[in-house]
């Protein structure tokens, strides 16, 4: 049985990650064995202490995305300082002890080993060495909605969130931006003003832009669509940024808290205002609801 490779951090699981399992699976073909070794945290976290990592999946998350593309094995790889020590050829022989694959499949800009020496040629180089072969992919390219062409990468990714430009984003990752949280016990501003919402805690990925959005929320198997709010409640005065999901046509019991609530974003609708009053907030909320339900009832 023949045995594939790809080592990197994997965190977006984009368009191009997934061109590395589809060239993976290419060369060990259908009965083949793949094996991702997906570093978390990323290296650089350990190596400059000023490096902020804005996680766009949990490892368990990105684990089963890269399942559902066909890896057999995720592997989880914690760094050390060790471990970032070893120089391009150490690392490799150490791969190859512990996984013996066929295959490296990695993308043209892969780096590895102590200090980034190795790069692709340097794998290509040591596969003639060490009886493997190297497979390089050439990165993916996007067309954004506003025609311009983009990288698919997770660092791409990470700034379209940034910008609110969830579309965007759905296009390099190949699927719509989806995080998860625990249902916790809110300020109730919602529910006083006719519009229960839940509130989010424990959410272990970044955020995209402050802003309202639709989605869907899936509450186990049950999927719903949501208004989604991303920000400090301007109108109230708060300055901390709350996760709030307005579930539409969820008619389960709004006082019970702690159980496990995903949700997906999918479009952008708008800033966050400071409303003049409580009237002006429902009204706009009222909006909210019956463009995400036009959006995203036809979709469920």
């Amino acid at each position: 049985m023949k045995r594939a490779i790809s080592i990197g951090t994997f965190d977006a699981v984009h368009l191009g990650h997934q061109a590395l399992i589809q060239a993976a699976r290419t060369s060990v073909g259908e009965s083949g064995h793949i094996e991702v070794w997906s570093f978390d945290p990323p290296p650089k976290l350990l190596l400059d202490s000023n490096y902020h990592f804005n996680r766009i999946t949990p490892f368990e998350t990105r684990a089963n995305i890269l399942k559902s593309l066909g890896v057999d094995i995720v592997r989880k790889i914690e760094p050390t300082h060790e471990f970032l020590n070893l120089d391009p050829v150490q690392f490799i022989k150490m791969v190859i002890e512990q996984s013996s694959p066929d295959y490296f499949v990695e993308g043209d800009l892969f780096r590895f080993g102590k200090d980034r020496a190795g790069s692709i040629d340097t794998l290509s180089n040591l596969g003639s060495e060490l009886n493997f072969e190297c497979i390089s992919v050439p990165s993916i390219d996007v067309s954004l909605l506003d025609h311009s062409i983009v990288p698919a990468s997770s660092s791409t990714v990470r700034w379209l969130l940034r910008e609110g430009r969830v579309q965007d984003a759905h296009r390099v990752l190949g699927r719509p931006f989806s995080f998860s949280g625990v249902v916790t016990q809110g300020d109730k501003r919602g529910r006083e003003i006719g519009f229960p919402t839940a509130n989010l805690s424990g959410i272990e990925t970044m955020l995209p832009k402050n802003g309202i959005y639709s989605g869907i929320a899936t509450l186990e198997s049950m999927q719903f669509p949501a208004a989604i709010s991303i920000g400090t409640k301007p109108t109230f005065g708060n300055a901390e940024i709350t996760c709030e999901a307005h579930i539409i046509g969820f008619d389960g019991p709004i006082n019970h808290y702690d159980w496990p609530l995903s949700v997906t974003i999918c479009q952008w609708l708008r800033d966050q205002v400071k409303f003049d009053n409580v009237e002006a907030l429902s009204e706009a909320i009222r909006q909210d609801i019956e463009q995400t339900k036009s959006l995203i009832e036809s979709t469920l």
